[in-house]
């Protein structure tokens, strides 16, 4: 925006300099196509040149970030000034030939904003995913050429015109007559209006839509939608009516008016809290913020129209409009992300854009009064007090208990609620608790509606697996680790508990996530209070970039790649870089969101990452959470001991015990295929990278059968071809690279544990449900001693009545008794578990009987259990299930 400024500022400065305005478009159009492409090549290497110089600073954000602003806007600013410079010359060209500035204006801004449209949404659906960043931008610059071709055959086909024109001069025109300060005050008030309000619209729907860069395109083709139309609907106005110029003022009233009216309705005219098919997106952003885009491009081509007043040189006066509204536009995003959003919120800054489209309508109306016919006037008063009445009768706590609750819902389910809100530069953060007796059962993190982290028990196993497996696997003790992206904390609290570790950089970019631990954490708790611990506040990969420093271990779960900006720490390149920064023997492991990305082609990540790293494997945290691991060279095995030493420390040993890991077979047990198996995987897939970054998705038309789709989580192959215990075990037997790293002692102990894995793959992936399990319940019970899977599928992993089980009073509901029965049932009491359970069942809490007649059959009471038996509810599959099972175990039940 800067850059364009410039070029509208020199146009202003020096248009009547210049004959032959067609040419000199045609000219700039040329230098556009040829640096928007060296650009394009040379911003891949801009960072590499920056590293070094901000190496000695790097956590002096401020700094960092004026450097780099420095940089973008001095390598951006020629070919934007040269974009800026276009359209004004244009005005200048069409209005030699044809009277009518404000016509002519409104023309040439409307459908230069709608071929914006098809920029928009072209590259985003058929450029880049065919083409690649580097295709597109050639493909943009064969677009500048044709346009600038087409300059130069016009200007010949006026080839008369055009002299005349050459010889043209235009008089410098009164400042205070011709471009009156209010006018230009006007138009960059209204630049800087609608770009702080995208910037709001977008925030406020990236709650409520599917957030990946679609839905971003979409939205901004709305709006520039809008703006298009607008500007094409005041230039027909102008012909028709050559004084509309005069109902500026009403019309920037009435946009303030509709914007507010827009967020006010939007509550009625759209439902769903996620919204993901592309056209519902769609619908989402017109209803927000068509009505007061398209009233948008009415301003801007009505305050050219009243600028133009008795001066000849259009294209100055198009400079000087397009220089004054650019120059709002520049700022508008600026204030909107570091003012308005951060102090004020998403609602107080809707209200305070509208009043200053109110101040643009007062502002306008000197300089419109002398022409302005009755209709104006009364326009004029009807919306000065339409703006009275809405900043009178604002919606105040629409957003915190309509649009809040909206976004928070999927969410809250689980009995969850909102205990803390924070509105940054960058997302809309809801921290969500759930509680017991206002204890906090866990907390779960909620970034601009997308869950991105909790403290639940299948999140703990995951996150903590990725610092786990490395521990066992690294030939040294861990030394120096480095964690991108800290969420909630889970996994830098995992690095916490090794002793060994002796620095934990930690790099993560939102300022407000960070701030969200010191509302979950109590004192002496907190991951980042670790005096080991060194916070980054930056981007995880220009912090890679910048370091000099090598890591044993770097761990990453960034959020997933289909979010806006995230996809560029899952390409080739960006492991390469991870790579670089492992010390020999070093571990990297990463997080691959399966379940986040339904209908994704995973097999691109798996194959940049192992593109990278030679020595790659992947591996089950959960069925929804894999995990890429990539070695520098690392040797092993390690001796069975060392594995040992890691459950017998009393902090990390409860740690793994709490995620599910009772043994060290059951870690081997999570294996799921190393390089060569992943290379036979993806051989049909070329890699994600910076080039090609929307290789995330799958081809139309491909069936689920096709390579291509095995790590689709929606695909019926992916659990028999990837996460498959069976398949997974055969592999683990056969690997070389297992038998590399996996102590000897505890190979053929491991693979037991791989029917044991099936069990969490299906107990993680459905939910806890005993009856419909009862064979996995009952093959854990008595043919293993584990503890942690048997209360998880019993649906204790995250029961809100265990934080106070043991002093928790009779509430007269059986609650409690019920959850020390199936404690008691865990831990192999059968008769304790049976005798809570009848307890529980005698205060009539529902649901208890089947697993009290089971309780009963394992401590030999068949003929109490058949007696009971006969009481069961047969009324849902589950329950039958369970019946035929026990009468075919047991002999007990109903025939």
């Amino acid at each position: 925006m800067g850059g364009l400024a410039l070029g509208n500022a020199l146009v202003a400065r020096y248009a009547h300099r210049v004959g032959r305005f067609l040419q000199t478009y045609a000219a700039l159009e040329f230098f556009v196509a040829l640096s928007g492409v060296t650009l394009t090549r040379a911003l891949v290497d801009l960072t590499n040149l920056l590293a070094p110089v901000t190496r000695s600073f790097l956590d002096t954000l401020w700094l960092v970030n004026l450097v780099r602003g420095v940089a973008a806007f001095a390598v951006l600013v020629l070919p934007a000034a040269a974009m800026g410079a276009t359209m004004p010359l244009l005005v200048g060209a069409i209005c030699r030939w044809r009277p009518g500035f404000g016509r002519a204006l409104g023309r040439l801004y409307g459908w230069n904003t709608l071929g914006a449209v098809t920029g928009v949404v072209g590259a985003e659906v058929v450029l880049i995913p065919h083409l690649g960043v580097m295709g597109s931008a050639w493909i943009a610059a064969l677009l500048d050429l044709c346009a600038a071709a087409a300059a130069l055959w016009i200007s010949r086909q006026a080839a008369e015109a055009l002299s005349l024109a050459a010889g043209r001069r235009a008089p410098e025109p009164a400042a205070r007559s011709t471009l009156p300060w209010r006018l230009l005050a006007c138009a960059f008030l209204a630049g800087g209006a609608l770009m702080a309000l995208e910037v709001v619209w977008f925030r406020f729907l990236s709650m409520l839509v599917a957030s990946n860069t679609l839905a971003i395109s979409l939205m901004l083709a709305a709006v520039l939608t809008a703006i298009g139309l607008g500007g094409l609907a005041a230039s027909s106005w102008l012909s028709r009516r050559p004084h509309a110029a005069a109902y500026l003022p009403a019309v920037a009233l009435t946009t303030g008016c509709v914007m507010v009216a827009s967020y006010w309705t939007f509550q009625f005219a759209t439902g769903d809290s996620r919204v993901l098919a592309w056209y519902r997106i769609l619908w989402f952003a017109c209803s927000l913020s068509f009505p007061a885009s398209l009233l948008s491009g009415v301003i801007f081509t009505l305050l050219g129209d009243a600028l133009k007043g008795d001066v000849v040189d259009e294209a100055r006066v198009a400079g000087w409009l397009m220089l004054t509204n650019t120059a709002g536009a520049m700022s508008g995003p600026v204030v909107a992300a570091f003012v308005l959003l951060p102090v004020l919120g998403m609602e107080r800054s809707l209200f305070a854009l509208a009043i200053l489209y109110g101040v643009i309508g007062l502002l306008a109306i000197r300089d419109t009064s002398p022409r302005r016919p009755k209709t104006a006037s009364w326009a004029l008063r009807a919306a000065g007090l339409a703006m009275v009445a809405v900043v009178a009768f604002f919606p105040f706590g629409l957003m915190s208990q309509t649009y809040f609750a909206r976004a928070a819902q999927a969410h809250m389910r689980d009995g969850s609620e909102v205990v803390a809100t924070r509105e940054g530069s960058s997302e809309t953060i809801f921290l969500m608790r759930q509680a017991w007796t206002g204890e906090p059962v866990y907390y779960r993190l909620v970034t601009n509606g997308i869950s991105m982290s909790a403290t639940t028990a299948k999140a703990k196993r995951y996150m903590r697996y990725f610092v786990y497996l490395p521990l066992l696997l690294h030939e040294a003790p861990l030394r120096r680790v480095l964690v991108i992206c800290y969420g909630v904390g889970v996994t830098s609290g995992a690095v916490n508990d090794v002793t060994s570790v002796e620095s934990i950089d930690v790099a993560e970019i939102s300022r407000d996530v960070v701030a969200m631990s010191d509302v979950i954490y109590r004192a002496g708790e907190h991951p980042l209070h670790d005096p080991r611990v060194r916070l980054h506040v930056e981007d995880g990969r220009y912090f890679l970039q910048t370091t000099g420093e090598r890591f044993d271990l770097i761990t990453g779960e960034p959020p997933p790649p289909l979010t806006p900006g995230a996809v560029n720490i899952y390409t080739r390149e960006y492991f390469q870089l991870i790579h670089e920064r492992l010390a020999d023997g070093g571990i990297a492991t990463y997080w691959l969101p399966v379940a986040r990305l339904a209908g994704t082609d995973h097999a691109a990540i798996i194959r940049a990452f192992c593109d990278v790293f030679d020595d790659c494997s992947l591996w089950n945290s959960t069925p929804a959470d894999l995990m890429l691991m990539g070695m520098r060279r690392a040797s092993g095995p390690q001796p069975a001991t060392r594995f040992a030493t890691a459950w017998n420390d009393p902090v990390l040993g409860s740690h793994l015990l709490e995620a599910g890991f009772e043994r060290p077979e059951q870690i081997g047990a999570t294996f799921i295929g190393d390089a060569a198996y992943l290379r036979r995987l993806t051989a049909a897939t070329a890699p994600l990278t910076d080039d090609y970054p929307r290789r995330l998705q799958v081809p139309a038309g491909v069936s689920v059968s096709d390579p291509r789709r095995r790590l689709d989580w929606s695909g019926a192959e992916f659990y028999r071809d990837v996460i498959d215990p069976q398949r997974a075990r055969r592999a683990f037997e056969a690997s070389a690279f297992v038998r590399r790293l996996w102590p000897e002692a505890l190979l053929k102990e491991t693979l037991p544990f791989f029917e044991v894995q099936g069990i969490i793959n299906r107990v993680l992936t459905d939910g806890a449900n005993p009856l419909r399990h009862i064979e996995d319940l009952h093959l854990l019970l008595t043919r293993t001693a584990l503890q942690r899977l048997p209360s998880w599928l019993l649906g204790l992993d995250d029961h809100p009545v265990l934080r106070g089980i043991d002093v928790l009073p009779d509430d007269g509901s059986g609650l409690v008794e019920y959850v020390r029965g199936l404690r008691a049932l865990v831990a192999r009491d059968y008769l304790g578990a049976a005798a809570y359970l009848t307890q529980s069942e005698q205060r009539r809490l529902r649901g208890v009987r089947p697993l009290l007649v089971y309780s009963l059959c394992l401590a030999g009471r068949l003929d109490a259990a058949n007696q009971l038996a006969q009481g069961v509810d047969a009324s849902d599959a589950d329950q039958r299930h369970f019946l035929a099972w026990l009468r075919a175990t047991f002999g007990v039940g109903p025939a």
